[in-house]
């Protein structure tokens, strides 16, 4: 069985402990706003447990939580992450540098799973230890908050028609033949019981077939999704670290492996929620927010709202950010990172900028829950916003590049 790394009492512990104060964000601006974006921490697989054990002749580990639940060492490391950007914060002032914050500074929002909701709540716990504040919950646990839902919303035949060309385009110019192959090696699939009775049984992108039906996610069907959930459950598995001692069933031995594996998880989710109409449509709820939160002199200064890889990605293709990379990671939407949109001002000329900036945590970092501080920080990657300059967008361009995104 998957057990926790290290107990969460001692995650709590650290986070009164001695740390390094944050860095200082930008030097000679006023950081005013900051809305934060951010995919739940380490769960375990969420692929149905049949399909996982009859896509291998092994054994795969067990976990003590449910599928797709946040688990113990999930929770350590957000509170990690909420005591880095708390610090983050009131270094820039945004925040009270000790009293509670109070409805006017922050406000928590995420997606009403269990995942999202205690992702939620440990950040919580780590940027505000000893403070009561609520993490607001529109739904009964278990059932998809539409915020965060990330479902196609338009009900047109001629919409649905071209969201399945597009994906079945962006699958036949992707090579992931040899990556498949490595999933193969990995988990031993023409061995396994989805195999019996088959002749040259492998994994393969022929059998692939995509839908895009309005009030449900995008869907593919066949080997890729497959091997996505595969890779999916070896990643949960390298990251949780502890009580496998020998990943792969001793088979994933090599960063290339890695690399292949990561290659099938960033593809698969570009071609479902990355093709940019599919994105905006989507996106479209989460970007509403995040401009209503902006337009609205009433809201937080800081803002976290907690969901899901395919929130991420889908806000990021709509905005028409698809060329970044992350040192440090496979992942191109990783557990626990977040988004964190930024509005600063000039303290000179009192000009607007907005900003746009990937935080998260390393492959390393999440192996290791390595307590994140000025010494060890997250990875951090300004992303640039198509059609702004390298400090980013002025309010006009912000606004347009919303507009283009919801529309």
């Amino acid at each position: 069985m998957i057990h926790p790394l290290r107990p969460l009492l001692l995650a709590l512990a650290l986070v009164s402990s001695a740390a390094a104060a944050a860095p200082a964000p930008v030097h000679g601006d006023t950081l005013e706003q900051v809305v934060l974006l951010s995919r739940h921490n380490l769960r375990a697989p969420v692929v149905a447990s049949g399909a996982l054990a009859n896509a291998t002749p092994e054994r795969w580990p067990d976990w003590d939580v449910g599928a797709g639940e946040l688990t113990t060492k999930g929770g350590v490391l957000e509170v990690y992450m909420g005591r880095y950007m708390g610090q983050w914060l009131r270094q820039a002032q945004l925040l009270p540098p000790w009293d509670c914050p109070q409805p006017a500074d922050f406000h928590a929002h995420a997606n009403s799973l269990q995942r999202t909701q205690a992702t939620a709540q440990f950040f919580v716990a780590g940027a505000f230890p000893g403070c009561h504040v609520a993490v607001e919950q529109r739904m009964p646990l278990g059932t998809m908050d539409p915020l965060f839902d990330p479902v196609i919303h338009r009900d047109h035949a001629a919409f649905r028609a071209r969201a399945v060309s597009v994906m079945q385009q962006a699958l036949s110019a992707s090579d992931l033949a040899p990556a498949l192959s490595v999933v193969e090696g990995i988990t031993l699939y023409p061995q396994s019981a989805a195999c019996t009775g088959r002749s040259n049984c492998h994994l393969a992108l022929a059998d692939t077939t995509f839908s895009a039906e309005p009030g449900k996610e995008p869907r593919a069907s066949g080997s890729l999704a497959l091997a996505s959930g595969l890779v999916d459950a070896l990643l949960m598995e390298h990251y949780q670290g502890s009580g496998i001692p020998r990943e792969g069933w001793g088979r994933l031995t090599t960063e290339a492996q890695w690399h292949a594996l990561a290659q099938i998880r960033n593809r698969y989710q570009d071609i479902l929620f990355g093709t940019p109409e599919v994105a905006r449509d989507v996106a479209a709820p989460l970007l509403a927010r995040v401009n209503v939160l902006f337009e609205d002199p009433a809201s937080p200064k800081v803002s976290l709202l907690v969901g899901h890889d395919s929130n991420i990605g889908s806000v990021l293709a709509a905005l028409g950010i698809t060329d970044y990379t992350l040192p440090g990671q496979y992942e191109k939407t990783p557990i626990g990172g977040l988004l964190q949109f930024e509005r600063w001002r000039d303290r000179g000329a009192g000009e607007v900028r907005y900003r746009l900036v990937y935080v998260y945590p390393t492959r390393e970092q999440l192996r290791g829950a390595i307590p994140l501080t000025d010494a060890q920080p997250p990875g951090r990657v300004e992303l640039v916003l198509p059609g702004c300059g390298p400090s980013g967008c002025s309010e006009v361009q912000f606004e347009r590049l919303l507009h283009r995104a919801l529309n």
